[in-house]
């Protein structure tokens, strides 16, 4: 089984954010709480955005006023170069007109701009969930006063988090993308969790001389949260080690167990497992190579339990 170095970790949604508010205003609704499930789109919070709807009615109208005037601009422009052609006007009053027609086109957007920009302002009062995810932690109440950048709610995605770890510049030659390594966290003593390293920093950090790194985990009961501290196992070469089959592990209670042949009687051990390969799985305290051990052992066995 893989040799391994030992490393420090986080685990880190596989999407988080700080959701800003974007919008200046007061906090009128708040429709979750933290550890709400959400889906994208689903409204988080509301502002009052009375002002901005004032102001967002007043671009609209004026966006309208431009348009008829561009529609008054054309019709100048028609008669004014019918008179040009009959030669009842000179060419510089008609090139004023002409300039008026060109620019009308102009007004037009930009008033039609500034529109959708207020609308904007209206939608940014209404904070919603950009991605399906779990609230982590609500910042405002209803009453308080926020800004652009105020932050109104923590979200990560739903899933197996990421491990982030680091790795000290004497070590970089040992983590590779693919690299497999193993990690405990304090939640759960004796267990052990695998993962695959995904995405490796491309430079060391100068004020800490160490190199950042991410790995996919294996969560399948989804027992890892984000924010958890990790210990890690970095699998660096192969060296040997007390292995057993996968089924003979028991997980109970947050620990993995399985039970030895001690004497013609079973005993049961609380183990610690490291990296998992193919359906072997090392151990790394709580079992020696050689021992007889229990494979796919029944939930009737029993610590003590004589047996042949």
């Amino acid at each position: 089984m893989p040799r391994s170095i030992a490393l420090t970790g986080t685990l880190r949604g596989d999407r988080e954010t700080d959701l800003a508010a974007n919008a200046v205003g007061r906090v009128v609704e708040t429709f979750v709480e933290r550890g709400a499930e959400v889906k994208k789109g689903d409204l988080l919070a509301r502002l009052d955005v009375r002002a901005a709807a004032l102001s967002a009615a007043e671009a609209q109208a004026n966006a309208a006023l431009t348009r008829a005037q561009e529609e008054t601009a054309k019709r100048e422009c028609e008669r004014y170069r019918a008179l040009l052609e009959s030669g009842a006007i000179s060419g510089v009053e008609h090139d004023r007109i002409a300039d008026q027609c060109r620019s009308a086109p102009l007004s037009v957007a930009a008033a039609s701009a500034r529109a959708r920009a207020a609308a904007q302002s209206v939608g940014d009062g209404q904070i919603r969930a950009p991605f399906d995810g779990v609230v982590a932690e609500r910042f405002v109440d209803v009453g308080e006063y926020v800004r652009q950048d105020s932050r109104v709610v923590a979200l990560v995605s739903k899933g197996a988090p990421r491990l982030r770890f680091t790795v000290p510049e004497a070590s970089l030659a040992a983590v590779k993308t693919g690299g497999a390594l193993t990690f405990t966290v304090p939640a759960y003593p004796g267990r052990s969790f695998a993962g695959t390293v995904r995405w490796v920093g491309a430079a060391v950090r100068e004020a800490t001389r160490d190199l950042v790194a991410e790995a996919e985990v294996q969560d399948p009961d989804g027992a890892l949260r984000p924010g958890m501290f990790a210990s890690v196992a970095l699998a660096t070469a192969e060296a040997p080690s007390p292995v057993v089959p996968r089924s003979a592990i028991v997980p109970r209670d947050g620990r993995a167990h399985l039970f030895a042949v001690v004497d013609h009687r079973l005993e049961e051990r609380v183990v610690q497992t490291g990296v998992e390969k193919g359906d072997v799985v090392a151990v790394l305290r709580g079992v020696r190579a050689g021992e007889a051990i229990v494979i796919n052992p029944s939930e009737a066995l029993q610590n003590g339990q004589a047996v042949e």
